[in-house]
C-alpha cells in the first residue's frame, strides 16, 4: 500500500506548452491535458493554483459525496447578486433543506402538469412569428420566459418587464465568469437599472403572496408546502426563489436549442424521419413520457451532449479526500470538467459529429453525461429544461419549416462558467 501523493506533486498544465489565453479570454486545451497528464493535474488560473479533475472517474468521485465540497466559496457572484440564501451558496444540511423547500417548484412530478400550457405558449409564439426573420436564441429565451410566467410563476409580464428580466439574466450570467472584473460589469448603470426593476417586481409579487394572494402555480405549491411543514417564509429568501422559477436556465436552454436546431437542419437524413415521427405529436402523448417519441428523445440527448451549459464547475474542497493517488486537502480550489466525457472518443464514437442516432436503443453511463451535474447538487432546473425542449422542437418541426438566413452565427467560448 502506498500513501497518497501531495497535490504539489501533480503534473502541471504549464509544462505542456498548450494555450492559456486568446483574444483576452482564458482558453485551455483540457482535452489534450487530460490525454497527456491524466484525470488530475494543476493549473494556474487568475493568480491562484487550481487542481483540475476530469473524465468519468472524476465525475464518479465528485458526485459520490457532495459534502466533500464547499460551493459557498466557489460561486461568489451568485451570493453577491442573489443573496446568501441562494441555493448555489449553501452546503450540506442547509443545502438539503433548501432543496426540500424548492422541491414543489422543480420536481418532475410538480412541473409535468404544466405541459399543456407550455405547449400552448410555444404554439402561440411560433404563430406570431410566421414568415418573419428571428434570432433563434432571442426567440426561445422570450418564449420560454413567457411559458414560465404562465405556469411555474404567474406574474403577467408585459413587453417592458420581459425585456428587463431577459437582459438582466443574460448580463448576470455573463458576469459570473469575469473574475474581479465582474464588479465593474455589475456596477454599470444599465445593469443596475435592470436589477432594481427585476427585484422590485419580484418583491412586490412575493409580498402579495405572503399577504394572502393565491395563484395556481408552482410558487404557490412551494409556499403551501412550507407552511404545512412549519418552515419560515421570509421575503428576502423567497424573492430569489421566485427568480429561479421564472428565469434560471432559460438562456442556456435557448442557446442549446439555437445551436442544436442549426445542426439538425443540416442533417436531412435524420431530420426527415424525425419530422415523420412528430406528425403524431400531441401534448397528451408527451404527458406519458418520451417513449412514443424515440427520435425526439435521441435528438434532445445529443443536443445536451454537444452543448452543455457549464463546461467547468468551480469548487472548493471542504472534507479532504483522495483521487487518483493524490490527496486533496481542505481549501483546495478545484475545477471540475464534468462534461469532458462528452468529447472522449472512447465513450462517444465520432464525438464531434452531431449524431442523434447514437442514442437509439442505447444508454450511456450516467457519469458520462455531465450536462446537469450529479448527486444532490444536480441542476435544479433540469426537469424544466426537459419539458421545454421537447415541446419547443416538436411544435416547430410538426407545424413549420425553418430556413437559415445566411451563415449560422454561433460563437463558442470555451471559458469557465458558460460556453
Amino acid at each position: 500500500m502506498t500513501s497518497p501523493a501531495p497535490i504539489d506533486d501533480l503534473p502541471d498544465y504549464a509544462s505542456l506548452g498548450l494555450p492559456t489565453e486568446r483574444d483576452g479570454w482564458e482558453q485551455f486545451d483540457h482535452l489534450q491535458a487530460y490525454r497527456r497528464l491524466g484525470p488530475i493535474y494543476q493549473l494556474g488560473f487568475r493568480g491562484e493554483r487550481h487542481v483540475v479533475i476530469a473524465g468519468m472517474e472524476a465525475n464518479e468521485a465528485a458526485w459520490r459525496n457532495p459534502d466533500q465540497w464547499s460551493y459557498h466559496d466557489a460561486l461568489v457572484p451568485f451570493r453577491e447578486i442573489m443573496g446568501p440564501t441562494h441555493v448555489t451558496q449553501l452546503d450540506r444540511e442547509p443545502h438539503r433543506r433548501k432543496r426540500r423547500n424548492l422541491r414543489n417548484g422543480f420536481a418532475m412530478s410538480a412541473v409535468v402538469r404544466h405541459l399543456p400550457v407550455i405547449d400552448e405558449v410555444l404554439r402561440e409564439a411560433y404563430a406570431r412569428h410566421l414568415d418573419q426573420p428571428v434570432r433563434l436564441h432571442d426567440f426561445f429565451m422570450t418564449a420560454l420566459t413567457q411559458a414560465n410566467s404562465r405556469t411555474v410563476l404567474h406574474c403577467g409580464l408585459d413587453a417592458e418587464a420581459l425585456a428587463h428580466f431577459i437582459v438582466f439574466e443574460e448580463e448576470f450570467i455573463s458576469g459570473t465568469i469575469l473574475g474581479e472584473a465582474r464588479h465593474a460589469h455589475y456596477a454599470r448603470p444599465a445593469f443596475v437599472a435592470h436589477r432594481e426593476f427585476v427585484f422590485g417586481f419580484l418583491r412586490e409579487l412575493v409580498s402579495r403572496r405572503l399577504a394572502g394572494q393565491r395563484c395556481p402555480d408552482s410558487f404557490q405549491d412551494m409556499i403551501d408546502d412550507r407552511r404545512e411543514r412549519g418552515e419560515p417564509l421570509e421575503l428576502e429568501e423567497l424573492v430569489p426563489e421566485a427568480y429561479l422559477l421564472l428565469m434560471a436556465g432559460t438562456g442556456n436552454t435557448a442557446k442549446m436549442l439555437n445551436c442544436g436546431l442549426q445542426h439538425l437542419l443540416a442533417n436531412p437524413g435524420w431530420l426527415g424521419p424525425l419530422e415523420e415521427e412528430l406528425a403524431g405529436y400531441r401534448i397528451e402523448r408527451l404527458m406519458g413520457g418520451m417513449g412514443a417519441f424515440p427520435r425526439l428523445r435521441a435528438t434532445l440527448m445529443e443536443m445536451e451532449r454537444m452543448f452543455p451549459a457549464a463546461p467547468v464547475l468551480s469548487r472548493v474542497v471542504e472534507e479532504p479526500f483522495e483521487f487518483h493517488g493524490h490527496r486533496l486537502p481542505r481549501g483546495t480550489r478545484v475545477l471540475h470538467l464534468q462534461p469532458l466525457p462528452h468529447i472522449l472518443d472512447e465513450v462517444y464514437a465520432d464525438q464531434y459529429r452531431f449524431d442523434p442516432s447514437r442514442w437509439m436503443d442505447r444508454e450511456y453511463p450516467k457519469k458520462a453525461h455531465g450536462t446537469f451535474g450529479g448527486s444532490t447538487h444536480i441542476c435544479l432546473g433540469m426537469n424544466l429544461v426537459r419539458l421545454h425542449t421537447p415541446v419547443a422542437v416538436a411544435n416547430l418541426l410538426r407545424d413549420h419549416r425553418v430556413s437559415l438566413g445566411g451563415e449560422p452565427e454561433i460563437l463558442v467560448n470555451l471559458n469557465y462558467g458558460v460556453p
